[in-house]
């Protein structure tokens, strides 16, 4: 195995931007430019549903990554330091032998809990680590990252990992460590991604979990043997599945251990962009909660025998939001449901998107998603209010979601968004504020949540 120490490139850019150290040619070959008026808009909290036993306090956002960077993704070491990674308007520099995201990924650090926000990168021009698959701090003071791209292996049923560790919080990293995949059945193509390109990989995707005996769990999503139903937008493109993998040895070597959701009839995308958590207080204490994307409500499912076997996963109940009232936003399209001969379309459905899940450690649960408004057409017009990105909180492990607030609202964005907490009750939230070909930032704010005493 090549194992080489690289030490970290953090130049100190001033304030709260980052940019990039090079500029190559740009490829904006494959999205069209936006063409509607941009009005800035202030975020703030709008209430959908109150829960009077959870109180939110947002503070002013500030910049993490000025004039780019989209998609954005949060980790933290537990040892104060974030870490957030987002999508660049630049090419890769495709120094991987594997596959890597169509757009360059850049990535900020922050040693202050957000205050300021630095550049990060293992290795100048070349790719980092994607961190959609997710990053861990370990019990033992190691901080494993996974890239998101599993590759196929030279044996059957088995696949290749990008696996990176750092042992002194992100001051240097070690890697690339190659780790072994064991998916039983997993068909590796047969399928193309949403842009109709062929795919040829499995995705992690946000979580790692350390349980109390130091097994990893993490996320993965998929196709195996029966996956066969097309998606709704894209025919070429197949239903995913989720499944747990586990690693008994540190992350050297992963195995399939079960199938959290699977069903052709759900969604228009199956399930994917799952993400993970264990429950810390309560009846459910121990539990582990997995939230996924479906193309239409997110989907949830959980375990309480440490992701041997899964519930059936059910629609998640978030007041105040719901991807089929296409009357709200539909006359943005040009459809009148008074005109005569009128008929709802499918295409003008919502959609919630790419899940976010932190356990408090004063036992509220928090989910973050985006909300998009119709679930393709929302970037030819992106005004509606229903579109945006939201929070809901739940106080008893995940049954019921109770409280939920809106923080933007009919003002560009991808709807991706990332949280962690950095302070007992406190969330550091980072999302974007713009979509592709369009001036704009990655910014982040930090979220009080406290849980209010019930009045005698």
């Amino acid at each position: 195995m090549n194992r080489t120490l690289l030490r970290l490139i953090l130049p100190f850019l001033g304030g709260l931007s980052v940019t990039a150290t090079t500029v190559p040619t740009r490829d904006d070959s494959w999205y069209q430019a936006d063409t509607l008026k941009r009005e800035e808009v202030g975020n703030r909290l709008i209430t959908l549903a109150n829960d009077p036993r959870i109180r939110l306090e947002m503070a002013e956002p500030a910049v993490v990554m000025s004039g780019d960077g989209r998609q954005p993704f949060l980790f933290s070491t537990g040892a104060g330091t974030l870490l957030c990674q987002a999508q660049l308007t630049l090419p890769p520099f495709r120094s991987k032998d594997k596959q890597v995201f169509m757009l360059r990924m850049g990535t900020a650090i922050s040693r202050d809990g957000g205050k300021t926000w630095v550049a990060w990168t293992h290795q100048a021009q070349h790719d980092d680590v994607n961190l959609e698959g997710g990053a861990v701090p370990c019990a033992d003071g190691t901080v494993l990252l996974l890239d998101t791209y599993v590759m196929k292996g030279a044996k059957p049923d088995h696949g290749v990992g990008e696996l990176w560790k750092s042992r002194d919080d992100l001051r240097t990293v070690e890697g690339p460590f190659w780790v072994d995949f064991y998916l039983p059945h997993i068909h590796w193509a047969g399928s193309t991604d949403d842009r109709g390109k062929a795919e040829a990989s499995a995705r992690l995707h946000r979580s790692i979990i350390e349980l109390p005996d130091g097994d990893l769990l993490a996320t993965l999503y998929a196709r195996f043997d029966g996956d066969t139903a097309s998606a709704a937008y894209m025919p070429t493109m197949l239903k995913n599945r989720t499944v747990i993998v586990r690693s008994r040895d540190h992350g050297a070597s992963w195995t399939y251990v079960s199938t959290v959701g699977v069903d052709s009839g759900v969604g228009t995308e199956g399930f994917v962009e799952p993400v993970l958590v264990r429950v810390n207080r309560g009846p459910h204490s121990g539990r582990l909660l997995c939230v996924m994307r479906t193309g239409r409500d997110l989907y949830q499912s959980h375990s309480d025998d440490n992701g041997a076997h899964w519930v059936h996963p059910r629609a998640m109940a978030l007041p105040g939001v719901d991807v089929y009232a296409i009357d709200q936003w539909e006359g943005l399209f040009g459809y009148d449901p008074g005109a005569p001969g009128y008929i709802p379309r499918d295409e003008m459905n919502g959609s919630l998107v790419d899940p976010e899940l932190v356990q408090m450690r004063n036992g509220i649960l928090a989910c973050g998603f985006g909300f998009r408004a119709p679930e393709k057409r929302y970037k030819e017009n992106w005004h509606t209010p229903r579109n945006g990105d939201y929070i809901a909180f739940s106080l008893d492990g995940g049954d019921t979601w109770t409280h939920v607030v809106q923080f933007r609202s009919g003002a560009p964005t991808t709807q991706y968004l990332g949280m962690r907490e950095i302070l007992p009750g406190v969330l550091y939230v980072v999302y974007d504020d713009s979509m592709w070909k369009m001036p704009g930032h990655t910014q982040g704010f930090e979220l009080k949540v406290t849980r209010v005493a019930s009045p005698r």
